[in-house]
């Protein structure tokens, strides 16, 4: 059998699947993912257009599942550095720096993180929501302890970028600041939303970042 009548070895779907991922990611390290075409994206993966659209429907389901994979690979690295049986101030310092750090690494995954955060597609909205809601959770649900979820992953998020948008330097002091604000903040908020008392200190505590 000829070189030109070989059969083309097929892929197992989820490794082209990573494959078309890769691909998209390392396009939108330099690219704005609105500027992207879809053409450009088989393109870079080396695939047929139809192909990528039967894996991901259209552009912005593969943006949204490029998002979607980042956010996940952040989730493994907060696993592996919060200690969730570490003191309340401890948790949350370790997941301010594994934000920190997950960013300067990966800066160009993260600001597509931030480009994508409010792309108005379905899988976006599920995994964003499904955060607020783990981190409500902490704070005994309800409405308030939603719009307190919002605002501090978008407080951390926006921080992160503005850190990474000033050149990443002095972690520990970034750190440091942010955690000082949210700390502060938060406990602040609990004392007035619970009562002055030793209870609402404790569910405070009980708390965790993520």
């Amino acid at each position: 059998m000829t070189a030109k009548t070989r059969p083309r070895t097929r892929l197992d779907p989820e490794v082209r699947r990573e494959q078309i991922l890769e691909a998209a990611e390392r396009v939108f390290q330099t690219r704005d993912p609105a500027e992207v075409t879809f053409e450009e994206l088989a393109g870079a993966a080396g695939v047929s257009r139809a192909l990528v659209y039967n894996y991901f429907g259209d552009k912005g389901g593969l943006v949204a599942a490029v998002y979607v994979r980042s956010l996940h690979r952040l989730n493994d690295e907060l696993d592996r550095a919060v200690d969730p049986e570490a003191p309340a101030d401890d948790r949350l310092r370790a997941a301010v720096r594994c934000y920190l750090a997950f960013a300067a690494q990966n800066s160009a995954g993260w600001q597509l993180m931030g480009a994508t955060a409010g792309f108005d597609h379905p899988d976006v909205r599920q995994v964003r929501h499904q955060r607020f809601e783990d981190l409500a959770h902490n704070w005994g649900d309800g409405s308030g302890a939603r719009l307190l979820a919002r605002g501090v992953i978008g407080f951390l998020e926006g921080a992160t970028v503005a850190w990474i948008e000033g050149g990443a330097r002095d972690i520990e002091g970034v750190a440091d600041l942010i955690c000082t604000a949210l700390w502060d903040g938060l406990s602040t908020v609990q004392v007035a939303a619970r009562g002055a008392d030793s209870s609402a200190r404790q569910q405070y505590q009980a708390a965790t970042l993520r």
